[in-house]
């Protein structure tokens, strides 16, 4: 038999650890061998062995409260274990000692806790020897001494390796879903989002056979996959009807996480795979978003696994999974009226334009807007207007036929699909019954309100077009009918090239303007919010008509139609921009300009040299020039857009990604574009206070910016809240018409001269918050949308069609997403003076949320409008309690240095 130190050397390796351990400690050949001749008469004592090993450990209190859990089948296991491994120790010296430290890392045992159990073997063994007939018991008791130091050497190596492995694990784990979060805005959807993280742990992971994720909208429905990664073995057969004993379902019952192991001593699940080297199984319930629920299960082939990688990463694991359900919800329809959302509707295009094909039928498509609306929704407010919104679509809605589309493509704006059309007569039927249901008037807050639409139609396969254009061709056959004098509705024809001769006539007028100068620039400041100091302008192109300045939405498309014509805007632009920095220098005003670059010209093979042409005249001007470009040169061609942007930083321009968050792809541009900063776009900042997404988004792109050393800036700030939630979040600089509109030169020095922000802002010079206290503004911002719809449907009367309110979560304050918060993770701020005031109103608010709902059943709209106004009130109050909690948090962090800096 080859003994340990004759071993050959591992492959690739220039010995194998355990030979060296061997020699180090001097067990040679002759010692293993003088300890074989005895292992038969030793090895019966390997039971006793094991035994003292065990209760050496058991002496140690910490050691002893670790044994205290684990359950008395599998320590018995553990006893057999081990006298297993001191008989083939023995017999062969210690190559097993790597399998019982795996063991021992899977019980939560510490390498140092060991110690003691080797010593108890020693002298175990030296009494045994006593009693032996051996003639040389001072050459046995020598190598059975070092062949127990070996041993427990090899095991201690083995488990500081995989405690470090376990550490690395986490780690990677951690940075897979970070990887992920920061993907979110640029994935599809929340299907592929779900398909990527189960993809990528699986490869990434050292120890993860499988991950799949199941969503459950009916629970009668068994449970199955919904996505998944890794072995399909493992997983695509799983189909688990409700059995409130089985532990998927048990997780999502008690809507806590489980982890299930083969080494447990209750029976395994009946889906619990045959492969061998699964050893642990973990279950991560999420979510109850509109009756859906989902749950994340992970295969681990280490037991102990989760234990020893921590709960942090499987948290998050858990919390993202939690926002892509909120997601997939909201992907598919929209919050408000219900209705299918745009993307939806493509969905249903795309099948109806394959539909119509097969039966030869038609297919109308038609999108329709109301005239009228904005003023509407400026005179009654938001609530109003969404209430009027709301009331449209279910007017609408019931003149649907059976597989007819209606759909809220955004705003005021809606969609219609009509399949199986017979002729065009048939399809212009149905949409003048869609103009003339909206002819009677709305009630909104008592009062009639009238408000009708517009309609442009076309049908396919008359309109041979794909899905994209047949919607395009509905939407100028809709502005045609706004152009007719709205209220009624026109079919789209090829024929119509007016709107084509108006953009022609525009792009000449436009030219002739550049030529006369009388194209200007204002500038808007931005700045640090909290210190109130100017960073920079951003110059924005205003048309001079007369006494009148048109702003870019009424130019910029036809601009941007012509190569010609964003190229000579472009050079205008940068000429202006380089000039106005001399200018200013020469008033001793500093001040860096940004230019928003058109993607034709920032394409075009002459940018840089028009570049170089401004540089050229004005040399000092580099490093105050800024360049802002949005996707839409990045999705023509993203190999000239990084030359041209990187040409640009290598004079020493500076590079701004604009309307951040909003493309298909803007992260993954982060990692190939040379930029030195991205601007939020404001359609995200603006609903920060409303929209959960739209937090998530911010947030993701902050941590996304700082990862990479970026700078940020926040468009459209409109409000001191807004603002003071920037500031918490970790964005310290914006814009936006709260701060200043866009001023003239001139103006804008005076400006500077007296600005101050609010003291709101000034409060939070430093970021305070930390990603602790996320879940806290998620919260804040998933209640306020949630009372923003309660309110919304308490403003629409019950009718026999809806006799009942639709309630949301928010009504019942034990499940909302504040009242959650404030159960769970929100006690760690307990001992806050305002976190009591802040749960006292929340009751406050939830009880006077019930006694509304019940004056709006009894129809009494007297009673209606008081308790809405309290309601209101209350609301306002909530506000407060938390926005004086958030600036707690702040002062508290800031005095025990535990802020984020």
């Amino acid at each position: 038999m080859t003994t340990l130190s004759e071993q050959t050397p591992l492959r690739g390796d220039p010995e194998n650890p355990t030979v060296s351990l061997c020699r180090f400690v001097g067990l040679d050949t002759a010692a293993l061998a003088l300890v074989r001749e005895h292992a038969e008469i030793l090895a019966a004592q390997a039971d006793g062995l094991a035994g003292h090993f065990y209760d050496a450990l058991r002496a140690y209190p910490p050691a002893a409260n670790a044994f205290a859990a684990i359950p008395p089948r599998r320590m018995r296991l553990l006893v057999e274990r081990q006298a297993e491994h001191f008989r083939a120790m023995l017999r062969n010296g210690p190559h097993t000692a790597d399998d019982m430290a795996r063991l021992h890392h899977s019980l939560g045992i510490a390498p140092t806790w060991i110690v003691a159990g080797y010593n108890a073997c020693r002298e175990h063994l030296d009494a045994l020897l006593v009693g032996l007939p051996v003639a040389a018991h001072d050459a046995l008791r020598e190598a059975l001494g070092r062949l127990l130091t070996c041993d427990m050497m090899v095991q201690t190596a083995a488990l500081e390796d995989i405690h470090a492995d376990m550490l690395a694990e986490g780690e990677i784990i951690t940075q897979t879903l970070l990887d992920t979060t920061l993907k979110l805005a640029d994935l599809p959807s929340p299907e592929a989002v779900f398909s990527d993280i189960c993809a990528d742990l699986v490869t990434r992971s050292r120890h993860l056979s499988a991950v799949w994720f199941a969503v459950l909208e009916d629970p009668q429905t068994p449970l199955k996959p919904f996505f998944g990664a890794g072995a399909t073995a493992l997983w695509q057969d799983v189909d688990v009807p409700y059995d409130a004993s089985d532990p998927l379902w048990q997780a999502l019952d008690e809507n806590r996480s489980l982890v299930v192991s083969a080494a447990q001593e209750t029976p395994l699940p009946a889906w619990w795979p045959s492969a061998r080297d699964i050893e642990a199984v973990a279950i991560f319930p999420f979510g109850r978003v509109s009756g859906m629920r989902g749950l994340g299960v992970v295969y681990a082939d280490h037991d102990g696994y989760f234990d020893h990688v921590g709960s942090a990463p499987f948290d998050a694991f858990a919390k993202l999974g939690q926002v892509l359900l909120d997601i997939r919800d909201s992907h598919l329809h929209d919050p408000l009226t219900g209705l299918p959302n745009r993307s939806l509707y493509m969905d249903r295009l795309v099948q109806g334009v394959g539909q119509a094909g097969r039966r030869q039928t038609l297919l109308g498509v038609s999108m329709i807007d109301l005239d009228g609306f904005k003023k509407i929704n400026d005179r009654l407010g938001h609530l109003g207007g969404d209430a009027l919104l709301h009331q449209v679509a279910e007017r609408l809605s019931r003149q649907l036929r059976q597989g007819d589309t209606l759909a809220r493509l955004g705003g005021d704006e809606f969609g219609l699909l009509m399949t199986d059309l017979t002729d065009v007569d048939a399809g212009e039927k149905i949409v003048r019954r869609m103009l003339n249901a909206l002819e009677e008037p709305f009630l909104l807050e008592g009062k009639a309100v009238r408000v009708g639409a517009s309609l442009g139609l076309t049908l396919y396969p008359l309109d041979d077009a794909d899905s994209q254009d047949l919607l395009r061709h509905a939407d100028i056959a809709l502005y045609q009918a706004k152009d007719a004098g709205r209220h009624t509705y026109r079919i789209f024809e090829h024929a119509a090239e007016d709107k084509r001769r108006r953009i022609d006539s525009l792009q000449q007028r436009f030219e002739q303007a550049l030529s006369h100068d009388e194209i200007e620039f204002h500038y808007q400041p931005k700045v640090d919010l909290a210190l109130g100091r100017l960073v920079g302008v951003e110059a924005l192109a205003r048309w001079r008509q007369g006494d009148t300045l048109v702003s870019p939405e009424g130019f910029i498309d036809a601009v941007e139609d012509s190569p010609h014509l964003s190229r000579r805007l472009g050079r205008y632009a940068l000429v202006a921009a380089a000039r106005q920095i001399m200018d200013w220098k020469k008033k001793s005003f500093d001040c860096s300009v940004a230019v928003n670059i058109g993607a034709e010209h920032l394409l075009n093979p002459a940018f840089i040299d028009d570049v170089d042409d401004v540089l050229e005249c004005y040399p000092t001007v580099a490093a105050r020039l800024e360049i802002e470009v949005t996707e839409r040169a990045v999705l023509h061609d993203m190999q000239r857009t990084h030359a041209a942007l990187q040409a640009c930083s290598d004079r020493g321009l500076s590079i701004a990604l604009d309307d951040f968050g909003t493309g298909h792809a803007s992260l993954t541009y982060l990692q190939e574009l040379p930029a030195d900063q991205i601007k939020l776009d404001k359609r995200f900042v603006q609903k920060l206070l409303d929209e959960p997404r739209a937090l998530a988004i911010v947030a993701g792109s902050l941590t996304s910016a700082s990862l990479l050393n970026l700078g940020v800036i926040a468009e459209g700030v409109e409000t001191i809240e807004q603002g003071e939630l920037l500031l918490q979040l970790g964005c310290r600089q914006a814009q936006g018409f709260f701060i200043a509109k866009p001023l003239s030169a001139s103006d804008l020095l005076a400006w500077v001269a007296h600005w101050q922000p609010p003291a709101e802002w000034a409060q939070w010079r430093e970021n305070l918050f930390t990603h602790q206290d996320l879940p806290f503004l998620m919260a804040r911002t998933a209640h306020r949308h949630n009372l923003r719809d309660l309110l919304a449907a308490l403003a629409t009367p019950p009718t026999p069609e809806r006799p009942f309110l639709q309630l949301p979560e928010c009504v019942d304050e034990t499940h909302c997403a504040l009242g959650r918060w404030l159960r769970g993770a929100g006690q760690r701020y307990r001992a806050h003076a305002a976190f009591k005031q802040l749960q006292r109103v929340h009751v406050q608010l939830h009880a006077q949320a019930i006694k509304a709902t019940l004056a709006w059943q009894t129809a009494d709209a007297a009673s209606l409008r008081r308790e809405v106004g309290k309601l209101e009130h209350y609301a306002d109050d909530l506000d407060g309690e938390i926005l004086r909690l958030a600036r707690q948090i702040g002062l508290h962090d800031t005095r025990n240095g535990t802020g984020v800096r």
